[in-house]
């Protein structure tokens, strides 16, 4: 009897299994995944779970659930572990219910088991010699600092991928280009633990040969030879080779421009280098229409004439029309390289008409700026700047001067400007952070009737929480201030808080002093803050929520702690490849205000 009955079960089982193998798959669910969330799992399978949207809208035919499939999912899942240190993952039996729907909800049930962890690490050079032999010792901080293998921290092999170039790029920037890096692990299984010792090759030392350039047309070689990073005999480094090319394309005539040595099997110690080189075509446009809730209907766009006046020299003549400006043209002249490598001079007269909610103005200007690049993540700014205002409203505080006296006024002075950023990516950060600076006169070199100074101090840092979670701080400051006896700070250059690059919960510009009828008149210090959790859903869109907080106030360089406003809100946003594009909806807190405020956004805020 007992024999029947387990027969009865097993063709049961069969029977069962057989019928949930035709069934569309309806959700995938894991257990047992302690370490990895499900989301991460979901990106290594085939299987996916069926729904409205994909069959309807997306016309994506469903996913019918079958064991041989599982099976290579199960395969995937394992590989994914492995290669994430955890050598013993295990599988139970899948759990396979049929719903309401006839479809089928698979339970993955995954047993991770311990993962193997790094017990010690060796660097061999040569098969003598210790790192400490060959190497300074800030070549040998670069590489702890930079490699993600650790003692007692999970093996992964993407640690090691990572790590190989590390220590490799070392020994390159020492002139050994034929540097070979290869890791052998010896691994205790009993506690599940693994030596790695890096054993490193060098090769011959070699040294720089001829440089040759090929592929341009338009742009003369020694233009492009007077941005190479070193000299013919000089000992090889690859970050020479890297800063040449940065360096050459910072000249902004070229779609390609490939610098490259070339090896031999021979293992030369003199290596030629070659650049290659594809010009950009001298003509090009640019044009772009969006909407946004502060600026309405918007649209630009943009010719770009290469080899102006000087070979590498650029003329760019810009249109932009927006609800905030409705009309804003410009001429900008860029020579790269002007004096150093990674210098520009730009000359940049132009024509506005602005419309923000406390004033309304035209005016024509021009500008002259320096920009050097002294880093990947250090940039600097000097400049002179001449503009010529006629305002068709202005709102002044109680003591200022009449309307009639400032509708019309000249300004001149040295903008001064500085940015650090180590944040990356660079459109969606999840680390790093950014430091900006920069600071404006006004007739200070000259006596003129208007003499002021302007500063804003920002700071922006990005704190990755966990995979999809991070962490955005930002805090920003500004001071304005005449420097004679007067009061009179023009409109334009005065602070104003509120919109969707400030607190949110406001308008733009509806955040200060405002006049008797309730217009914004800015003011001459500003404070703000941020504080935003941005949290990946799937691959396509991010969630936050964010609190900000802020003032202006009406005299130079003061700030109240307890005069500040906040406001709460959340976002959502779809990933492109310009960044995030998305919609904010925020609110004041605390306040007397209640209104919410819609703001579109495309890249984040901060």
């Amino acid at each position: 009897m007992k024999n029947i009955l387990l027969a009865i079960f097993l063709l049961l089982a069969i029977l069962n299994s057989g019928a949930q193998e035709n069934l569309i798959i309806d959700k995938i669910k894991f257990e047992g995944n302690d370490h990895f969330p499900a989301s991460k799992l979901r990106e290594q399978i085939v299987m996916e779970p069926n729904s409205w949207f994909k069959e309807k809208i997306l016309r994506k035919e469903p996913i019918i659930y079958s064991e041989t499939l599982y099976n290579g999912d199960k395969k995937r899942i394992r590989r994914f572990y492995q290669k994430n240190g955890y050598l013993d993952v295990a599988f139970d039996t899948p759990v396979l219910l049929i719903n309401k729907k006839n479809q089928v909800e698979v339970t993955i049930r995954i047993m991770e088991n311990l993962p193997v962890t790094i017990s010690e690490i060796t660097y061999v050079v040569d098969s003598v010699y210790s790192v400490d032999q060959v190497l300074k010792n800030r070549d040998i901080r670069k590489i702890d600092l930079q490699t993600g293998s650790t003692e007692d921290r999970i093996f992964r092999d993407e640690d090691i991928t990572n790590d190989k170039l590390v220590i490799a790029e070392v020994f390159y920037n020492q002139g050994y280009p034929y540097t070979q890096v290869e890791p052998k692990l010896t691994l205790d299984t009993s506690t599940n633990t693994t030596d790695l010792e890096w054993s490193i090759t060098r090769g011959p030392q070699s040294y720089f040969g001829e440089t040759y350039v090929t592929g341009n047309q338009r742009v003369p070689s020694k233009s492009i030879l007077r941005q190479i990073n070193y000299e013919t005999g000089e000992l090889w480094s690859k970050k020479k080779i890297d800063e040449t090319q940065e360096q050459i394309y910072n000249q902004g005539n070229y779609r390609v421009a490939s610098v490259r040595t070339q090896l031999t099997s021979e293992k030369n110690d003199t290596l030629p280098v070659y650049i290659r080189i594809r010009e950009a075509p001298r003509w090009s446009t640019r044009f772009g229409v969006g909407y946004g809730r502060e600026d309405k209907f918007r649209t630009f766009s943009e010719l770009q004439y290469l080899s102006f006046l000087t070979h590498t020299g650029r003329l760019n003549l810009y249109a932009k029309h927006s609800g905030l400006e409705p009309y804003n043209f410009y001429l900008k002249f860029s020579q790269p390289s002007f004096l150093f490598p990674f210098n520009t001079f730009t000359v940049h007269p132009f024509l506005l008409k602005q419309n923000e909610p406390g004033y309304k103005l035209n005016k024509w200007g021009v500008n002259l700026t320096f920009l050097q690049n002294f880093s990947d993540e250090l940039n600097t700014s000097i400049g002179y700047v001449f503009e010529d205002v006629q305002l068709d409203t202005l709102n002044l505080s109680e003591g200022e001067l009449t309307p009639e006296d400032r509708s019309f006024y000249r300004k001149s002075g040295i903008v001064l400007g500085a940015i650090y950023n180590n944040s990356e990516p660079i459109l969606d950060p999840v680390q790093g952070y950014i430091l900006s600076l920069n600071v404006k006169t006004n007739d200070l070199w000259k006596e003129r009737e208007i003499p002021y100074m302007r500063i804003i101090a920002e700071t922006k840092t990005y704190i990755g929480i966990s995979r999809g979670l991070t962490l955005a701080l930002k805090a920003k400051l500004g001071g304005i201030i005449r420097t004679d006896d007067q009061e009179f700070i023009p409109v334009e250059e005065r602070f104003f808080a509120g919109g969707s690059y400030s607190v949110r919960g406001w308008s733009r510009g509806y955040l200060g002093p405002k006049d008797v009828n309730g217009i914004p008149i800015g003011g001459k210090s500003l404070l703000e803050g941020s504080a935003e959790f941005r949290f990946d859903v799937g691959r396509r869109f991010k969630l936050s929520l964010f609190s900000d907080a802020g003032n202006v106030w009406q005299n130079p360089f003061s700030y109240h702690l307890n005069d500040l406003h906040y406001a709460a809100g959340f976002g959502i946003h779809i990933k492109t490849p310009i960044g995030p594009a998305g919609i904010d909806f925020a609110r004041p807190v605390f306040d007397s205000e209640d209104k919410w405020q819609i703001h579109f956004n495309i890249g984040h805020t901060f």
